[in-house]
C-alpha cells in the first residue's frame, strides 16, 4: 500500500468513528418517539376493538344457546335445566377462553407499543448506554408478554 492508500483509510476510519460517537439528531429522535407512540396506540385501538368484537360475539353464542336450552326445557319436561345443559356451559367456556385471548392480545400489544416507544427513546443515547437502554426496554417487553401469558394460561385453566 502507498502511503495515500493508507492516510486515505485512516481518513475514512477517523470519520466512521467520529460518527459513530455523534449524538444523534433530537428532532429525529423525538419524531420517532411520536411515530412509535402513535404506531403503538393503532395496535392497542386495534387489539381492543377486536376484544370488543370477540366478547360481543360470544355474549350473543352463550345468549343463543341459554335460549336454546330453555326452549328445550319448555318443551321436554325431562330436559335438563338451562344452566346444567352442556351446550350452555360449552359455549360459556369457549366465551370465556376466546375472551381471555383477545385480553391476552391487548396486553402484548401494550407491551409491544411500550417497547416501541422505549427503543426510540434509546436512540437519543450512544454507544454502551443505547445497548443498556434497549436490553432494559426489550426485559420489560419480556416481562410484560410472561405476565400477559400466565394471565391468560390461568384463564383457560379455570375454564376448563
Amino acid at each position: 500500500m502507498n502511503k495515500n492508500a493508507i492516510s486515505l483509510a485512516l481518513g475514512c476510519a477517523v470519520m466512521l468513528l467520529q460518527g459513530c460517537n455523534q449524538q444523534p439528531d433530537p428532532a429525529k429522535v423525538q419524531a420517532d418517539v411520536t411515530k412509535a407512540e402513535a404506531d403503538g396506540q393503532k395496535k392497542i385501538v386495534d387489539a381492543q376493538a377486536k376484544l370488543d368484537k370477540v366478547v360481543a360475539d360470544k355474549n350473543k353464542d352463550v345468549v343463543g344457546a341459554q335460549a336454546d336450552a330453555q326452549k328445550d326445557a319448555a318443551n321436554n319436561p325431562n330436559a335438563p335445566a338451562p344452566a346444567a345443559n352442556a351446550d350452555v356451559n360449552k359455549a360459556q367456556v369457549d366465551a370465556e377462553n376466546k375472551i381471555a385471548d383477545a385480553q391476552y392480545d391487548v396486553d402484548k400489544a401494550k407491551a409491544e407499543a411500550q417497547k416501541e416507544v422505549a427503543d426510540a427513546r434509546c436512540e437519543a443515547q450512544v454507544g454502551d448506554a443505547n445497548k443498556t437502554c434497549k436490553d432494559a426496554a426489550k426485559a420489560s417487553y419480556d416481562s410484560a408478554v410472561a405476565a400477559a401469558k400466565a394471565k391468560n394460561d390461568a384463564a383457560h385453566a379455570a375454564h376448563k
